[in-house]
């Protein structure tokens, strides 16, 4: 009999061993920054406008404003988890090879070594349909991989918002009877949102859905039905705050000490992107690179400008301790 009984346990543990393999890991706690982090915002069209107001960075700063804490930003429009939009292009066939745009994208990221990066992708890639979402799932998960061990917060796409005219009905055949083109780009969108959701969920990350906050806020967050206002990007800093469990910021958001520090922000985020996206790329990273040889040399002098600006940002943190 306990022969038998040591028997039918040893199979449950047997069986029970896969499923403990497979579950997600624990959800993370509350989120929060440490002294010398270094933080990377990487994703498409999102980021990248997002540093000409600067709402999402103040609001993390003003969190923990006695922590030295730097914050790179590498969005780009239109970009992809595939690096898209980081190929080489012109006289490279059509756009380039997105494995070289992928290639770019990852050695950046190293080279900044970031310890934390926010990750806002899917809205680029939902145009291929849901049928799409297996490849943005396997994209997704190879760009955080690659990434390395950090500290990741995925962050779902936004709606796509009505009273801009997109909500007019389709007419053709293959689209849903009844549903215009606003319905039809958030059902898609929504299946994106739930491959990042999952993603986070299994990898133990943090995850931001703006996609149904948006939603069920019923305030107008876009300038043009899809790309976020200034006010839109105020109150997406507050849904992350919300949802990433944050402490108080040190002075209200809305106060003219956030507004200067906001600035000061915004000069050091301009500065940075002609840093590594100088408009003469050709001549510096491109086709015609051995032409000017000089121009090679002088993204890196907006170096010490940028350093500046984040002096300038840590002093105005220390003065509201």
């Amino acid at each position: 009999m306990a022969r038998f009984c040591r028997t039918i346990l040893l199979l449950g543990l047997a069986g029970a061993a896969p499923g403990i393999a497979g579950e997600p890991k624990q959800a993370p706690p509350a989120f929060e920054l440490h002294e010398g982090d270094r933080v990377v915002f990487l994703g498409n069209s999102f980021f990248e406008r997002a540093r000409q107001h600067g709402h999402l960075e103040t609001s993390l700063a003003l969190r923990w404003p006695d922590r030295k804490i730097t914050f790179r930003n590498l969005g780009w429009d239109g970009d992809t988890v595939f690096g898209h939009s980081r190929t080489g292009g012109r006289r490279r066939s059509v756009f380039g090879d997105p494995e070289e745009g992928f290639g770019k994208m990852i050695a950046h990221l190293r080279q900044l070594d970031p310890t934390v990066v926010f990750v806002a992708y899917g809205w680029n890639e939902s145009f291929a349909g849901a049928q799409g979402a297996p490849d943005f799932r396997r994209g997704l998960e190879r760009l955080l991989k690659e990434a390395g061990n950090r500290r990741f917060v995925l962050l779902s796409p936004t709606p796509t918002e009505r009273g801009f005219g997109a909500e007019l009905p389709f007419t053709r055949k293959e689209s849903p009877r009844g549903q215009d083109h606003v319905a039809r780009r958030n059902a898609t969108l929504k299946s994106f949102r739930d491959v990042i959701a999952s993603v986070a969920t299994e990898g133990g990350h943090h995850f931001v859905d703006l996609f149904s906050a948006l939603q069920q806020d019923k305030t107008p967050y876009s300038s043009n039905g899809i790309h976020p206002s200034a006010e839109g990007y105020r109150s997406i800093a507050r849904t992350m705050a919300r949802s990433l469990r944050l402490p108080g910021p040190a002075v209200a958001l809305d106060s003219a000490e956030a507004e200067t520090l906001r600035s000061i922000i915004v000069r050091k985020n301009t500065l940075y992107f002609h840093r590594w996206r100088p408009r003469n790329d050709a001549f510096v990273y491109g086709e015609r690179k051995n032409e000017q040889a000089t121009a090679q040399t002088e993204p890196e002098k907006f170096e010490p400008f940028v350093s500046g600006q984040e002096d300038l940002i840590l002093e105005q943190l220390k003065a509201l301790k």
